[in-house]
This record gives structure tokens, sequence and C-alpha cells, in this order.
């Protein structure tokens, strides 16, 4: 009994000032005082980044799907690879990707936008004006054309080689043996359009497209973005490669070999030759460096998402101070969502009692969090572990207020 008023005595004597002071305080101040004029400042500000990063991954997603991934015909997986196959198989609609992406997307937002919270929408369709406006600047032929001339990963390489039979006449086009470009511009554009992704996510917004059905999806499952992401790219890509194959079917596509070509330079001029053009004329194969591309897209864009967006990762969590009362008092005054253990155990180091208090959390949560209890007690450790699953339930309301 003693001991219980010993630590309640410790627990009333904890700074109240400096418990106010912590990151978490404030969070759920600013949650139950939404009308308070400092806190609409503060949301305003709040805002305002969110909708910076969301152009910020707009101007990125653009840039990669114009600049990269379709030097290489990367098909982006989701609602994107829509738009992106039919500036594919039509040039001339290019300039015009944004809206036919937003047109997509307007069912989407009909049936899953009244069932998401209000800022995920707004934030996803203020991507959705952005990547418009950047669509437009990026598609200008003076944009465009700098584009084609400065950052180009192979000056000069082109995809299709077109060749006149001087006997014919007849032009042929031939798929350029050379594969390396399409390989790097796949993955540097993958990459891109992975970072544009969680960028989106991190800021409260995405992409749409799917995008939308994986937050609905992921909010009621409580299962990981990248994960529900992932299932429904690879649905999307098989059906947009099936359609793209059968697209180049049709087209009067050969695949040269590299034997058959020869430069010959004259009077300053270069000039291929294409020899034996009945020997070097195959169909171009089903499954080529594009195709091989497309499939990296998924994973390198996936990867990309679950490294700076685990929404959902959840991480043990074990504290060890030689006052626990100040860790507990930090836990009530917070009003903490998760169930935690406090035990007592002894120092082999100083002999002391250190008391360890573990728990289990959201990877997000843990970062302010932590800071706070650094904050209050710089003498603290705390030891974080991943965990792969858990059974029972869980509340994820930080992640999902």
């Amino acid at each position: 009994m003693t001991e219980i008023k010993e630590t309640e005595r410790n627990y009333c004597d904890i700074d109240e000032e400096l418990l106010n002071q912590t990151e978490m305080n404030k969070y759920n101040f600013s949650k139950i005082n939404k009308n308070n004029p400092e806190v609409k400042k503060q949301n305003i500000k709040l805002y305002a980044k969110r909708l910076f990063f969301m152009f910020i991954s707009a101007v990125l997603f653009n840039f990669g799907v114009l600049a990269f991934l379709s030097a290489a015909n990367t098909i982006p997986s989701g609602v994107s690879g829509i738009p992106t196959l039919i500036t594919y198989m039509a040039p001339v609609t290019k300039p015009y990707f944004a809206l036919m992406y937003l047109a997509c997307n307007i069912p989407l937002f009909l049936i899953f936008g009244f069932k998401i919270k209000r800022s995920f929408t707004f934030l996803t369709l203020s991507f959705m004006l952005f990547q418009i406006l950047t669509n437009i600047i990026f598609t200008l032929p003076e944009v465009s054309g700098f584009i084609t001339k400065y950052i180009n990963v192979a000056p000069g390489w082109e995809k299709w080689i077109k060749v006149t039979n001087e006997t014919t006449n007849e032009i042929m086009e031939f798929q350029n043996p050379t594969t390396w470009p399409i390989f790097i511009n796949g993955l540097i554009g993958s990459t891109l359009l992975g970072l544009s992704i969680a960028i989106a996510w991190k800021n409260g917004g995405s992409t749409g497209g799917t995008d939308i059905i994986a937050f609905y999806f992921s909010t009621q499952k409580k299962k990981s973005i990248a994960t529900i992401l992932t299932i429904i790219s690879f649905i999307t890509t098989l059906t947009f490669l099936i359609i793209f194959g059968t697209y180049n079917l049709t087209k009067n596509h050969h695949f040269i070999k590299q034997e058959y070509l020869n430069l010959i330079a004259e009077n300053g001029k270069n000039t291929l030759i294409v020899n034996n053009i009945s020997m070097s004329a195959d169909r171009v194969p089903l499954i080529g460096m594009s195709e091989i591309t497309t499939i990296i897209y998924i994973f390198v864009v996936n990867t990309i998402v679950a490294i700076i967006y685990p929404k959902y990762k959840k991480v043990s969590v074990s504290i060890a101070s030689s006052n626990p009362n100040l860790i507990i008092k930090y836990l009530k005054h917070i009003n903490y969502w998760h169930a935690y253990s406090i035990a007592n155990n002894k120092s082999g180091y100083t002999g002391n009692d250190v008391y360890r208090i573990e728990t289990t959390m959201l990877l997000f949560e843990t970062r302010a969090i932590i800071r706070d209890l650094k904050r209050l007690d710089p003498n603290i450790w705390i030891q974080i572990k991943p965990v792969s699953k858990i059974i029972g339930k869980f509340s994820t309301q930080f992640v999902d207020s």
C-alpha cells in the first residue's frame, strides 16, 4: 500500500504544463477544438502545405509519364493505364492525357467519394486539377521539345526505325534491337511515379484511379495500402498488356536483328542500311522489354509506397525508465488508445529497479510519441521491433481520422 501511495505522489508531481506542450496533446486539442482560432490557423497552414505537395506530386506524375514511361511504352497499372494506352495507340491524344484521366476517375468519385474522408476526396481532386495544369505545360511544343532534347537517357535513340524499301517504296517499321533505353526509361519513370503516389498518400490525398478503391478497402480491412495496390496493379496490368499486345499484332511492326544493320557515313551524312530485309524482318515478340518494364513498374511503385507510406505497419515498442509514473501520466494525459503492460525488472548494469512498459502501436504513431517521451525524460530507453501480425481488435483512429 505504501508503494501505491508513493507512486500516486510522484504521479501528481509531474509538471502539467510540460505535458500540455507535448505534440500528442496539441494534436488531441486540435481535434476537439476545431473552431478555435489558433487551431483554424494551423489547419489552414496544414492544408496549404498539403496542396503544395499535391502539386509536386502532379508534376512528378506527369513528368514521369511523358518524359520516361512513354519513351519506354511502359503502361502504368490502375486507371492511369487507360489514358496511357490511348496515347500510345493514338499519339494525337497526348495533350489530353490529364483530361482523359480525370474522366476515367469520375465514376470512382461517384461510387466511393461519399464513403471516404472528405479531406481525402478534396486533396485527390486537387491533384487532378494540378495534373491538368502541368500536363498543359509539359505538352507545349517548346517544353516537350526541350524534354526530348535535353532529358534523354539515349539521345538519338528511337524505339521504331522506319525503313523504305528502294524496290517497292514500302515503308516498314522495325523495332530497334537496342532495348536498354527502354529498361532505363521504364525504371526512371516507375521511380518518379512511385514517389508521386507516395507523396500524395503521405499528404492525405492520392493520385486518383485505383488509389481511391485502395483507400476505401484499406480503411475497411485495415490492410496495407501497398498490398491492396499490388493486387489491383497485377489485375489491371495483365488486362492492359493483353489489349496492347493485341493492338501490336494488328500493326505492321517487325523486329530487326542487330547483325543486319549497317551505318554508312557519306559526305557527312549517316545512312542506316538494312541488309537482306526478308531475313531480318521478324514479328515483334509478344513479351519484350516494354512488357518487362510494365511488370517492373508494379514492384518499383508499390515498394516505394510501402517504404514512404506504411500506413498500417505495426511495431512493438518497449519503453524502459527508472520512473514509470512519468510515462503512465503522459499516456493517460493523451488518452492513449492502445493496451500496454508494465513490468518491474532489475538492471544488470546498475542493479537498480527498471520499469518496462510494452505496447504495440502503428509506426506512424511512434514518431510523435517518441519525440514527446524523449522530451519528458532524456534518459529514457526505447526499443522498436516490427510486428508481422496481430489477432484481435486494434485501433487505427490516429491514421484514419
